[in-house]
């Protein structure tokens, strides 16, 4: 049996006043399957979801997402070591300047990060926004929590 998968690996935790979901918890989708990562998008895509489990951000619905923004992510890297290697700008012989076009898709790729990345939970902003919007007044119901506060609160545990 696969402990991700499994309610024991997903049972909450009882802390010191209150029942709560271990991060530990938090399942990171698989890439889908016809992505085919690479060694290298393979370990940015591991990298997110390890951020996002240690955030303690549920993301198991958003694999399609996170994998545009792999993608997106090391295309504007190797558009970036392009533009480091053979220069942003081209000069014609009147001296008028142009972006050479991996320049321009290295600006064009970074703004599409800029986009994805907060709807991914990504940013810091983004996060603060989640944690505000998903505080206690937020959480989910745990139908055993307050059966459970009220059994570790009652005197006959003391």
């Amino acid at each position: 049996m696969d402990l991700k998968n499994s309610f024991v690996a997903a049972a909450p935790t009882v802390a010191a006043d209150r029942v709560t979901a271990s991060p530990e918890a938090i399942v990171s989708p698989a890439p889908p399957p016809a992505m085919e990562f690479s060694q290298r998008e393979q370990e940015v895509f591991e990298y997110l979801c390890e951020s996002l489990r240690a955030a303690g951000i549920e993301h198991i619905t958003a694999g399609m997402p996170i994998a545009v923004i792999v993608r997106t992510y090391i295309d504007w890297l190797d558009a970036r070591q392009e533009c480091m290697e053979k220069g942003r700008v081209q000069y014609a012989k009147s001296g008028y300047a142009t972006p050479y076009p991996w320049a321009d898709d290295e600006k064009r790729l970074k703004m599409e990060l800029g986009q994805w990345l907060p709807k991914a939970c990504l940013t810091i902003p983004s996060l603060a926004r989640v944690r505000k919007d998903t505080g206690v007044q937020g959480a989910q119901d745990d139908l055993f929590g307050d059966l459970v506060n009220h059994a570790m609160s009652s005197p006959a545990r003391r």
